[in-house]
């Protein structure tokens, strides 16, 4: 497969959509399985955008659903330009793959962190296993499409395994 001729920015952009996607997706069956839809971004909106410290948890808050969204997207927008950048860097440098690493372990406790910090109702409502789950979903998801996307970064990891010095 040859790499796209599409731009970092544009590429980056469709990756954060994807990982966006994944975790909306993850949290949205969840809801749905517990007979909450939007639960998830309504009260994430309201404990982190809108500064509630009791939020409703049985009604759902638009507004905090709408901005809690778009919060959501951007960050993962900026992310997946970001991680576009060091897959690349890292097709051309051997330790840089380290950073990648990194960045994915750093991506699935970061935010069970922020949540076990913010508030006591957050902690209740996310459990780490369904964090980890939506993280690692969305990881893998991202994962695959830059695999497929930059046979570059293929070839350098066939050519200097992670864990090998770099020649």
């Amino acid at each position: 497969m040859r790499p796209s001729n599409i731009s970092s920015a544009d590429e980056g952009t469709f990756v954060g959509v994807i990982g966006a996607g994944c975790v909306a997706f993850w949290f949205f069956v969840i809801d749905f399985l517990q007979g909450h839809p939007l639960r998830t971004p309504s009260v994430l909106g309201q404990v982190l955008l809108f500064g509630r410290e009791h939020p409703k948890l049985n009604e759902i808050d638009f507004g905090a659903v709408v901005a809690y969204t778009a919060v959501h997207v951007g960050v993962f927008l900026a992310f997946g330009i970001g991680l576009v950048a060091l897959t690349k860097w890292a097709a051309r440098d051997a330790v840089v793959r380290y950073a990648v690493l990194q960045l994915f372990l750093a991506f699935e406790v970061f935010f069970y962190g922020l949540l076990w910090l913010v508030s006591e109702t957050t902690r209740a409502l996310f459990p780490l296993w369904t964090v980890l789950g939506a993280n690692t979903l969305a990881a893998v998801a991202m994962g695959l499409y830059l695999w497929r996307q930059h046979p570059e970064f293929r070839r350098i990891l066939r050519e200097t395994p992670l864990g090998a010095a770099p020649r």
